[in-house]
């Protein structure tokens, strides 16, 4: 058994390395913009590439190359046993249902809708693809320990390690769907090899609210919140997750009883920096 990662210096990418190698399974690492896809087999590969924070905002058109040109070459070329391409929950915040199967909806004309539709784009050049074992997986908001900086409660522990004050952008209220990164890489490998549908939603399936990750958050640091004047409330719909649930006995965490491990860690390694 063998993985290749795509990606493998991001987030998930070099999560997923990590957790490979000690799970004592070959895992190999393909960096496109150097390296070339010859005839050998790659195994199972996890197409990690692609980067919702600061890089798409501040370059929107290269990370487009990113999400589209290498991913339609790489199916072009590559010799595999499976490929799962990693795409967002994002692409479900103007639908009215979070199923795998239900109609997507996206606006071109606002920029913050780019995201989505070049996942959505990227979803459909695996679709077209045509090759056999091509998956999906629809990845809502990854946390935990491998720290993410460009992410909302990373930057929130963050500030209430460092300035002992959280100053909120969005409302209280506002609510989003977290899944430990943890769970994530135990549930990709498994879906990767083993997935008997195109798409799957991992996420935890259910919203958590601003105010109850602040007031842990406050519980553990001492820190301090207050909300900007201006700050407007982001209400993203709850994700389904029984289809993993069914097919794979998936029982996500919820981050809260995490929360007092990711923010040890940070501070172990703020006081390494």
């Amino acid at each position: 058994m063998k993985f290749t990662i795509l990606g493998s210096t991001g987030f998930i990418g070099s999560a997923l390395v990590n957790y490979l190698k000690s799970e004592g399974i070959e895992c190999d690492t393909l960096d496109l913009r150097i390296q070339k896809i010859d005839e050998k087999s790659l195994g199972h590969v996890i197409y990690a590439i692609g980067d919702a924070g600061e890089s798409f905002k501040k370059k929107p058109v290269e990370a487009i190359d990113a999400y589209i040109l290498k991913l339609k070459k790489f199916l072009e070329k590559a010799n595999f046993e499976s490929f799962l391409y990693l795409s967002s929950t994002r692409i479900y915040y103007n639908s009215t249902s979070t199923d795998e199967d239900s109609s997507l909806i996206v606006d071109p004309l606002k920029f913050d809708n780019l995201y989505n539709i070049c996942k959505i784009m990227g979803e459909a050049i695996c679709n077209a693809s045509q090759k056999q074992n091509v998956r999906i997986v629809r990845l809502s908001n990854v946390t935990g320990e491998n720290f993410n900086p460009n992410v909302f409660l990373s930057s929130i522990i963050s500030d209430a390690i460092r300035n002992k004050k959280i100053i909120l952008k969005t409302k209280l209220e506002s609510e989003k769907d977290y899944v430990l990164l943890e769970d994530v890489m135990e549930i990709l490998p498994k879906i990767s090899m083993f997935g008997k549908d195109k798409i799957y939603n991992v996420g935890c399936g259910q919203n958590l609210t601003n105010k109850k990750i602040v007031e842990k958050i406050k519980e553990i640091t001492g820190c301090r919140y207050s909300i900007e004047p201006k700050a407007k409330k982001y209400s993203f719909p709850t994700i389904s997750i029984q289809k993993i649930k069914n097919e794979f006995n998936f029982q996500p965490t919820s981050i809260l009883t995490k929360l007092n491990d990711i923010i040890t860690a940070l501070q172990k390694k703020q006081n390494l920096d």
